[in-house]
């Protein structure tokens, strides 16, 4: 026990590395994401540092222009000036109105005021001639660029040429305001000033702020020759839309974040040690650990597995343990799938013994055991068949067919238990299952029970698995030795599933105990049919019926039904195939061919009646068409002509026309598809529709009796017609086709 938790508290400690190196990493990656955190506030609140600057700036500059601007609008000394027309006191009104606009604001350097019409310059200091006034050269810009808007870039203003200059900033407006052309207000910021306004909100000590103007020239801080660049990293960068300025701001370099970086990378540097520390310590735990295994290692290589051809394979006790364990695992599985085949194949066995009518003292005593069915009471035999089972081959994969008839199977068990029977089944063909099912109260009605079994399993599979059903009822015994005998008769029962079976069910008493009739009947009727549709003689319908109950009257077998059937197409291929290519195409090998898997596939003599009935009918009418060649011109054209007169007939249809002319509907409708490559419909409703137009574009008649016209009961039926046919309602069309003289 001591060496245990010795072995224990070793394999615990050699872990040890791995939880300080994931804490060491959880520290690491926590730190980082604090620091890209601060980072991120940082860069947040310079933003909105940089921000209210620029706001406070664009905003003290704004209430600059707009008091001067104002002031000219108010004082009408400036207009009075400005025309020419006013005497000392306007002048004076100027000048004390420009001497206290500059005396109000701190930003404000100077304002003066040019008259065009005789180049005087209007300043706060009094008049001077343009050409005596410093600041000439911008005027002369300004004249020639009249509807500049903004502020200009830094510049240098002095108001004489003696004068110190003063960097400013300027706008300018010609006046009087708002559109006059009479002179221009020219308004010039102290940049100066504006220098120690943003100084006053910058904090120099950790951040930094760069200002230039559109120009590219040095706002902010005022940059002489002797001041070092600030540095750092560029945080926010916002322009100004009213002044054309930039400003860039940020952390100055060597501040907070230079120490957060050093100790970050610091950080990174200990993960890494710790990380290869941990991995050093980790292979020398693991060697010295392995020391144990390592003995039994020596003691375990002493044995030796002999491979097939006599050599010695060595190999470790994990493999020695592994190979020992998938030994055992494949001789229990193996042992357990034998077993179960070998229960399947007994029972199989004993169940082909059963139907096979086999009885013997030991397939009494395993039916016993097994206990699959009653000792006593009535029995018979159900046989399932998967009708089209090709098809369903084509349609399923190896493994859905498996998992569909398993369920198949488990459904008749169930239904089966549902309506009291004992079942037990098992598949004795690929398409096919065979159920013995017992009851074992005698009295009970058995056969019912079993049709009402197959009825809802059939109804059940058709709909839920997407596949068909047929089965076959063996004769009710009462003993086991007879089952066989009830297998033979179910077998028996499925030999006649077109004539006696009702909805695909046969029981085998429904089989006729007298002697079958030949052949011989069943041809000469086949014949006789065939010759009349060769005569175009339309008795053959009849003839063909006749066939057909005779067939469910005589209850031949299914095999002799589909010989017959097949001898049946041969003769019509035969007699007719050669006539014309249109009746070849319709008896070629392909389409007969399908024919007959169309008929073979059938479940009852109705339904394969119905299959055969469409193909006749289809190739009588192309042949009676192709004999009527010479006159069927004649008549389409006078059916042409008579719908042409009639079309307004709200009961002019193809049975109308078949009574008029004495042909059937569908030759009627064959001839037009065959003269006009049009439906007798389409024709009909083209007709219509021309004679609406007409009327809708010529007359001012009511969309009612125009429908009325054309040969509807109604205008909401023609106006669905018009719109499908023509693409939009007959109001519409009206709208756009009308004539002017149909509208007064």
């Amino acid at each position: 026990m001591l060496k245990l938790n010795n072995w224990y508290f070793r394999l615990l400690v050699s872990y040890f590395p791995i939880l300080v190196l994931t804490v060491s990493m959880i520290i690491f990656l926590s730190f980082i994401a604090v620091n890209e955190i601060s980072r991120s506030e940082t860069a947040k609140a310079d933003s909105i540092t940089t921000g209210y600057v620029v706001d406070s700036i664009e905003r003290a500059i704004r209430e600059v222009e707009f008091n001067a601007l104002n002031e000219a609008v108010k004082n009408k000394s400036y207009a009075a000036y400005l025309n020419g027309s006013s005497g000392t006191n306007d002048r004076y009104n100027v000048v004390h109105s420009l001497r206290s606009l500059v005396e109000d604001s701190d930003l404000l350097d100077s304002i003066y005021l040019y008259r065009q019409s005789d180049d005087i310059v209007l300043t706060s200091s009094g008049q001077t001639g343009l050409a005596d006034f410093g600041d000439r050269e911008f005027i002369s810009r300004a004249k020639e660029n009249r509807n500049y808007t903004g502020w200009s870039a830094s510049r240098e203003y002095r108001e004489y040429d003696q004068l110190k200059p003063v960097r400013v900033i300027t706008m300018y407006k010609q006046t009087p305001l708002p559109f006059g052309k009479d002179g221009i207000l020219v308004i010039n910021i102290d940049l100066y000033v504006v220098d120690q306004l943003i100084g006053s909100m910058t904090n120099h000590q950790f951040s930094f702020m760069r200002i230039t103007d559109g120009a590219d020239q040095r706002i902010y801080p005022a940059y002489n020759g002797d001041e070092e660049e600030a540095g750092g990293n560029v945080l926010t960068t916002i322009t100004s839309s009213s002044l054309g300025w930039t400003f860039e701001s940020g952390i100055q370099a060597g501040q907070l974040l230079g120490w957060v970086s050093v100790v970050s990378y610091l950080w990174v540097i200990i993960a890494v040690l710790t990380f290869a520390v941990a991995i050093i310590y980790i292979i020398w735990v693991t060697r010295r650990n392995y020391k144990p295994i390592r003995l039994m290692m020596n003691r375990i290589q002493a044995l030796q597995l002999r491979s097939s051809d006599g050599k010695s394979v060595r190999m470790d006790d994990l493999t020695v343990i592994d190979r020992a364990l998938e030994n055992l695992i494949d001789q229990s599985q193996d042992y357990e799938k034998g077993q179960r085949e070998s229960v399947m194949l007994q029972r199989r066995q004993l169940f082909n013994e059963l139907i096979s009518g086999e009885r013997s003292q030991q397939t009494i005593e395993r039916m016993r055991k097994l206990n699959l069915l009653p000792n006593a009471g009535r029995y018979a035999v159900m046989i399932v068949r998967l009708n089209r089972y090709d098809d369903f081959q084509a349609e399923n994969s190896l493994n859905e067919q498996n998992v569909l008839k398993f369920a198949l199977s488990n459904v008749m068990q169930e239904l089966a238990s549902g309506e009291g029977l004992m079942g037990w089944g098992e598949w004795t063909a690929p398409d096919r299952i065979a159920y013995v099912f017992a009851v074992p109260d005698t009295a009970a009605p058995m056969l019912e029970q079993l049709h009402t079994t197959a009825s809802v399993a059939r109804q059940w599979v058709r709909e839920h698995l997407r596949f068909i059903l047929s089965f076959g009822i063996g004769s009710i015994v009462e003993d086991w030795s007879r089952i066989g005998q009830s297998y033979r008769d179910a077998l028996s029962g499925m030999e006649y599933q077109l004539s006696i079976g009702k909805s695909a069910i046969t029981f085998s008493g429904d089989i006729p105990k007298n002697n079958q009739p030949g052949m011989f009947n069943y041809m000469q009727m086949c014949t006789d049919c065939v010759q009349e549709i060769r005569q175009t003689n339309d008795s053959w319908q009849p003839t063909l019926e006749h066939l057909f109950k005779r067939l469910e009257t005589d209850t031949l077998k299914d095999e002799d039904i589909h010989s017959l059937m097949q001898l049946f197409v041969q003769m019509l291929t035969r007699e007719l195939k050669d006539l014309s290519n249109t009746l070849n195409e319709c008896l070629e090998d392909d389409r007969t061919s399908a024919l007959l898997d169309k008929l073979k596939a059938s479940s009852s003599l109705t339904e394969m009646k119905e299959q055969l009935l469409d193909y006749l009918l289809y190739v009588f009418e192309t042949y009676v068409a192709m004999s009527e060649t010479k006159s069927y011109k004649t008549m389409i054209t006078e059916m042409r002509v008579y719908i042409q007169e009639n079309f307004a007939d709200p009961d002019l249809s193809l049975k109308h026309l078949s009574d008029r002319f004495q042909i059937s509907g569908k030759y009627a409708s064959y001839l037009f598809k065959l003269e006009y490559d049009m439906k007798f419909v389409d024709f009909l409703v083209q007709l219509r529709m021309q004679q609406a137009e007409r009327l809708l574009a010529e007359t001012d008649e009511t969309v009612q009796s125009i429908a009325l016209q054309v040969g509807y009961a109604n205008s909401i039926t023609f106006g669905r017609v018009f719109k499908r046919i023509i693409g939009i309602t007959p109001g519409e069309f009206r709208k756009l086709k009308m004539r002017p003289s149909a509208l007064t």
